[in-house]
């Protein structure tokens, strides 16, 4: 039996909240991913900020330089990242006096090809429509291939209209399914997307009793 290889984690979420690096195909919430990580290799202090520029709370693990090295490019001497889990204003700047920028590199990660955010409405409008013409495409082949059949076996003749009449009708209902699906699923992530940012820019949610004031 073959023993699986340990992978060390490149960072801990803190909070388990989702947070990853890019590279997995579909959709996905800007402020969950990870595009850009300030690093200082002498100290192993880090900052990892997400696709809106803010910084998220995630800590460094040993598994973190293997996945810096696939970077698409790097900054030198730069510290980037906003927000209340930013390193303070005063702090990089008692760091640029005393010259330890220098010894920090970002690195910045691309979105890759087949994924995109919720937020991103000509990204999502080519996705939908992919997801849509393959589950399109699966019905057509069926029913280009019931009549095909139906040509070599003529006693299926009677019963094809009446089977391409019932594909058609489940390919309709299994699109407009699909459709409100994603839509659903676009709206919920952009939804947890928001919430999540507000949270990382440091506001705090509004009270009980104004939220029932405001909706009277």
């Amino acid at each position: 039996m073959t023993k699986r290889r340990y992978q060390p984690s490149p960072f801990d979420d803190r909070y388990g909240l989702g947070f990853d690096f890019p590279g997995r195909p579909g959709p996905r919430g800007r402020h969950r991913t990870i595009t850009a990580v300030s690093w200082d290799g002498s100290s192993r202090d880090a900052q990892f900020v997400n696709g809106a520029g803010q910084a998220v709370p995630c800590e460094p693990q040993d598994g973190l330089p293997t996945v810096l090295a696939r970077a698409s490019r790097r900054e030198y001497g730069v510290i980037v990242g906003a927000g209340q889990f930013a390193k303070p204003a005063a702090t990089l700047k008692a760091w640029e006096s005393a010259g330890r920028l220098r010894k920090w590199v970002t690195y910045h990660f691309d979105l890759g090809e087949f994924s995109l955010y919720f937020d991103d409405s000509a990204a999502w409008d080519a996705y939908e429509q992919r997801q849509l013409a393959e589950l399109d495409r699966h019905y057509r082949e069926q029913i280009a291939g019931l009549e095909e059949y139906c040509k070599s076996n003529p006693s299926w003749s009677s019963t094809q209209a009446a089977e391409i009449e019932r594909l058609e009708r489940e390919r309709r209902q299994a699109l407009i399914h699909d459709q409100r699906h994603l839509a659903d699923l676009r709206q919920k992530g952009i939804e947890q997307d928001r919430q999540l940012a507000a949270w990382l820019r440091g506001e705090l949610p509004e009270p009980p009793l104004l939220r029932l004031a405001g909706a009277a």
